[in-house]
Formats: structure tokens, C-alpha cells, sequence
């Protein structure tokens, strides 16, 4: 069942489903104060499964788990790691400390996450993005092949999750001795020296990917509801939800490798298709909050950019007759000024959000959609910016 929800298959918005039952990754959106959705309750159920039973998660929902231990098997049970630490403690300590700072970068280790990214070239071919999104779960299968069982039992966040609740759930049920009041207290494992550190780096680290900025952010068209550039690229997992539920396919993963902290987040590419007006899948498909959840009558407020347009390409000004813009603006931001003489396409900053409409029936492909901040400094632009910005800081 598990690897069913995750198949490539047109199942709408439960495609990515699975992605939802992942306490790690909803802990880290409730943490951040990420945007919430209901689509947090099925992982707060299993978050009570967890602490009922240990690593119930593993044993029953995990595709990735199910992967790691098949590939493990094809090796004789050997475990020379042993006395490998649980990272998978200290990585979940980090993360949720990380999180707390508002930066939960380390929602890109989840298992869920991994396999689902591990779709991409399925969805989009063997492109250098979807490639680049299946090498972690590449990665794990190789972990598993020459350490079995190394993933699972000591680096998996996700299990490190489950494992930390367990000791949580030991810890409230141990009875005091009462034969021995004078014997020191055993060290806890969920209060250790270990989790202190990684807690201190988490904060650290947290802190400084808030204050740091992606090269750029200002450059790039987010999908309609996503959070401000400082938070998104640390927020978004990379899973590919957002992409595999777009009915217009016009969500893609940005490869740019001269902005490492804004790798495989999607951005929006408008030259065959445009955001829907009554398409509302990506907020409602995102597990961690990185594209907030919306309405179908909340888009009119969520801009992506501004349309401009060069005149110099633009076919109106050639003595051509066009009003595909006009006519393909659902939010009435587009007009043809009267002038007899030389009529050009007007853009009304306040009602334009950005949905590329114009852009993919444009025949001059004179218009495209830039980033507010981006189109203060875009020259020949169809209209005034000022009203755009001020919703946009909203």
C-alpha cells in the first residue's frame, strides 16, 4: 500500500499522499509556524501509533525502509557498524531545533521525501533535475548494499523520530526504586550530552540559513501562496508533489547550481502553459507548508510577479490586430489603450498576479512574467508597481 500512494499514477491530489503520514516533516512545518493544512492530521494519527507502538511507522508504512532492507538482504547479514552512533537521534534533534528557527532544512532527509523525489525522472525524464532528485534515494539503496541495514537502524531521521518517542514513552513509565533511593540517576538517553550538542547546532545552523539568501530568489517565479524567498528554499523538501499535481505542468525544479540553497525548488516555467485561476492542488499537495494552503477566491491576492511587455516585439504596434492578452486575463488586468494611431497593451499592477495567461497565448512573445521586486527595474513595463509590492508584503 505504501508504494502504491507513492506510483506515479493520475490520482489527482492523493498523488504524494504518503508524504503526509511523515511526523518528522509535519514537526518541522508546526515548528517553523509553516502554513497549516488538514492534510497534518493523518501524520498526527501516526505520530499516537508511534508512541503506542515503537517504530510502528517502519515496519508497516515505509516504501523507502521496504527498498533499504530488500536491497540489504542481497548481502549476507553482516553488521560491522555496530558501534555506530544513533545519528538518527541527533539528526532529528537538530532538525526540530533547526525548525524552530524557522529554517527546517533537514526535511530534505526524510524517507518519504527521497522516494518521492526518486519519481522525477518517471515525471519529467532522465533531465540533469530529475536525475539530480533521484540520486538520494540512489544514495540510501548504496548504503544499504554495503552497510545492510546501517540506513534504518542509525541514520534514518524518520526512525531516529520513532526511536526518541519510545525513550520518551520508557522514560514517564519508569518507576523510582524504592530499595535503593541513594543510587544515582542513570543518565537519560533523550536528555544526553549528545542531544544538547546537536540541539545547539540546529539553532545555529537554523539561524544563519534564515539570514542567508539564495542568488536567486529574486529572479525566480514561485508558485501562487508560497512563502517569502528568505524561508522557501529552506522550508520546501524538494519531494516534486507540488509539480506531479500541476494539471498545466508548468511547475518545474530549478537547477541552477550557482544558487546551492535554492536547488530543485520549483519554479514556474510559462512558455507552454500558465497557472489555472480555479487551480488550487500545489498549496493542498505540499506537506511542509512551503506553498501555503489556499482558495480558489484567495488567488486574486497571491501574486507571483508582474506581466510586462516589450512594446518592440509586441504584434499591436505592428498594424496587427491582437487581443489575446485581454481576452485571456482572468483578472481583468489587461486593456488596449484608444489611441487610434498607435494602441498598445496596458497592464494594471494591482490585479495582475503573475498567472503567465497572457505570456502562453502572447503570438510576439512580447510579454513575460517577472518577480515583483524584479519588475521595479524592468524597463518598458505595462503598468505601475507600487500597488503589486505593497500586496505582495502582505
Amino acid at each position: 500500500m505504501a508504494c502504491l500512494l507513492a506510483l506515479p499514477l493520475p490520482l489527482g491530489l492523493f498523488a504524494g499522499f504518503h508524504l503526509h503520514l511523515s511526523p518528522f516533516l509535519t514537526l518541522q512545518a508546526l515548528l517553523s509556524l509553516a502554513p497549516l493544512s488538514f492534510f497534518m492530521i493523518p501524520a498526527a494519527v501516526v505520530l499516537l501509533l508511534i508512541f503506542w507502538k515503537e517504530r510502528w511507522f517502519c515496519f508497516h508504512l515505509c516504501p523507502t525502509g521496504e527498498l533499504c532492507d530488500t536491497v540489504s538482504a542481497c548481502r549476507k547479514e553482516q553488521r560491522p557498524w555496530s558501534t555506530f552512533p544513533h545519528v538518527n537521534k541527533i539528526l532529528v534533534v537538530s532538525a526540530l531545533a533547526a525548525a524552530a528557527c524557522g529554517a527546517p532544512i533537514l526535511a530534505l532527509i526524510d524517507p518519504l521525501s527521497l522516494f518521492h523525489s526518486a519519481w522525477g525522472p518517471v515525471h519529467q525524464g532522465l533531465t540533469t533535475p530529475a536525475c539530480l532528485s533521484a540520486a538520494g534515494l540512489v544514495l540510501l539503496l548504496l548504503i544499504s548494499l554495503l552497510f545492510p541495514r546501517l540506513w534504518c537502524a542509525r541514520l534514518c531521521p524518520l526512525g531516529g523520530l520513532q526511536v526518541l518517542i519510545a525513550d520518551i514513552r520508557r522514560t514517564l513509565k519508569r518507576k523510582p526504586d524504592k530499595d535503593a533511593p541513594s543510587k544515582p540517576a542513570i543518565a537519560d538517553p533523550v536528555l544526553g550530552r549528545r542531544s544538547l550538542f546537536a540541539a545547539i547546532a540546529g539553532v545555529a545552523g537554523g539561524l544563519m540559513l534564515r539570514r542567508a539568501k539564495g542568488a536567486e530568489e529574486s529572479v525566480l517565479l514561485r508558485p501562487p501562496g508560497a512563502l517569502p524567498p528568505n524561508r522557501f528554499s529552506t522550508t520546501c523538501c524538494r519531494c516534486g508533489n507540488c509539480a506531479r499535481v500541476c494539471p498545466t505542468k508548468i511547475i518545474r525544479p530549478d537547477c541552477d547550481l550557482q544558487d546551492p540553497l535554492g536547488l530543485l525548488t520549483p519554479k514556474l516555467d510559462f512558455s507552454q502553459a500558465y497557472c489555472l485561476p480555479d487551480c488550487t492542488a500545489c498549496g493542498q499537495a505540499c506537506p511542509t507548508g512551503a506553498i501555503a494552503p489556499f482558495q480558489v477566491n484567495e488567488k486574486k491576492r497571491l501574486f507571483i510577479g508582474t506581466a510586462v511587455v516589450d512594446l518592440d516585439a509586441c504584434v499591436l504596434l505592428e498594424g496587427r490586430e491582437c487581443n489575446r492578452c485581454v481576452v485571456s486575463c482572468a483578472y481583468e488586468a489587461v486593456a488596449v489603450t484608444d489611441d487610434l494611431f498607435e494602441p498598445e497593451p496596458e497592464f494594471d499592477a494591482q490585479r495582475c498576479v503573475g498567472c503567465g495567461a497572457c505570456v502562453a497565448v502572447c503570438p510576439g512573445k512580447a510579454i513575460e512574467v517577472v518577480p515583483v521586486r524584479a519588475s521595479c527595474s524592468t524597463q518598458r513595463h505595462g503598468g505601475d508597481t507600487k500597488g503589486t509590492e505593497n500586496d505582495q508584503s502582505e
